[in-house]
């Protein structure tokens, strides 16, 4: 065939790559955080200080103990902070995560409290179910994603195949109704790929239209995943590029049928 080699693209490669860093660096947060909520659970809790007059003076009556930050700053660096990507994703203080992950009013909690109380103690632990609920829901859509781009590799993969087989082939030996047969395999790989993008945009119209303010801060997953990426959505790139090394193949046949 006189065409040439198509440059097929590599897009779904470096997307499956990018969804299996994300979602390794997910499921060690998760664990991190369970690591924390272990750790927080055989803390012992204090009571209250309390404050009572004496000689007109307010007094402070308490055993010597550590404020509430030291108790629990050792606990999360040692365990969410511990993770080895932390620095290269996150690289933020110990007050900044804490107010990010946990809220701002528990960090005002962590600040100010003067006694590691029971109720300091649920509230980080709730805190903390909750930072692993939602990248457990973040690790379903990561697991859904990466099967839906394995699912494009195959089928690009496939198309690519029947290709080179078509490109093997002495073209110009062959009669008309077998260039014909040739051309409709290539139309039919066209409308393939014409579905994938269909099923793909209304995948992201959904989300765009489910999509709330959550943990994790990105204005779409795509974005998100496939920033460092050539393109953002790696799907969609794919399947246009195949469709045009298809329709040249088709309009290749098309002049040796004329």
């Amino acid at each position: 065939m006189t065409t040439g080699e198509p440059s097929w693209p590599t897009h779904l490669d470096a997307a499956l790559e990018s969804v299996r860093r994300e979602r390794r660096e997910v499921e060690r947060e998760c664990q991190a955080f369970r690591r924390f909520r272990k750790r927080t659970q055989r803390l012992e809790t204090t009571t209250p200080q309390i404050e009572q007059p004496s000689g007109g003076v307010y007094q402070r009556f308490s055993s010597a103990q550590q404020s509430v930050r030291d108790v629990t700053e050792p606990c999360y660096r040692e365990t969410v902070m511990a993770v080895d990507h932390y620095d290269d994703v996150y690289d933020d203080s110990f007050e900044a995560s804490i107010s990010a992950e946990f809220g701002a009013d528990v960090l005002l909690l962590i600040s100010e409290a003067t006694s590691f109380s029971s109720f300091i103690k649920h509230r980080l632990l709730d805190a903390a179910q909750r930072c692993i609920d939602s990248r457990q829901i973040f690790l379903e859509t990561l697991e859904n994603e990466f099967a839906t781009l394995t699912d494009a590799q195959s089928t690009t993969q496939t198309i690519r195949d029947t290709v080179v087989d078509i490109d093997d082939e002495d073209l110009q030996g062959l009669s008309a109704t077998q260039l014909t047969s040739r051309h409709e395999t290539l139309q039919s790989l066209t409308r393939d790929c014409e579905e994938w993008l269909q099923r793909r945009q209304e995948q992201l119209h959904v989300r765009r239209s489910e999509r709330s303010s959550g943990d994790h801060d990105y204005t779409t997953l795509c974005s998100y995943l496939y920033e460092p990426l050539d393109v953002d959505h790696p799907v969609l790139a794919t399947f246009v590029e195949v469709i045009e090394i298809l329709r040249r193949h088709e309009e290749h046949i098309l002049r040796l049928l004329g």
